[in-house]
């Protein structure tokens, strides 16, 4: 009995050594950085920009790569590891820039000057925001040639 049950631990850890080891296996990343303008070709100052794997196009990863965007450009990390996974993507962005949108705002020591931000609205259109709605799509991949992941806002 003692040998059944020795051999039925030794199962057990060297499953479950499996099982971690299996697991612990981390996609090949490959490096995104990018420059992102608006429709007028002026530099997105700052957000986030998120690619969304895109299953239409045969991507099943469930990992969602993010990249601070800052001063028009960005880099993608995955997992906190820099790179995103080779696939097709459909790309979003957060980037509500002060000046540009959002609830009006009045300087308080002129209040007779007007609004801070007269113009409304946000830097990029709102279709962006949502990865249903978007059409910026990016295929990650091992040979990207210099600026396959700039893109250019339409408005």
């Amino acid at each position: 009995m003692r040998s059944s049950c020795r051999s039925a631990i030794a199962f057990l850890l060297a499953l479950s050594f499996a099982l971690v080891v299996g697991c612990g296996k981390s996609e090949t990343l490959y490096p995104v950085s990018g420059k992102i303008t608006d429709a007028k070709g002026a530099p997105i100052k700052e957000g986030v920009i998120t690619y969304v794997p895109d299953e239409s196009k045969g991507n099943k990863s469930k990992t969602t790569a993010f990249g601070k965007i800052s001063d028009g450009s960005y880099t993608l990390s995955t997992d906190g590891r820099t790179g995103a996974p080779a696939g097709h993507y459909k790309v979003t962005l957060q980037a509500d820039t002060p000046g540009m949108g959002g609830g009006t705002q009045v300087d308080p020591n002129k209040p007779n000057v007007g609004p801070l931000n007269p113009q409304g609205g946000s830097q990029v259109n709102p279709k962006y925001k949502d990865a249903s709605k978007t059409d910026l799509t990016k295929e990650v991949k091992s040979d990207a040639p210099s600026g396959h992941y700039d893109l250019k806002l339409s408005p």
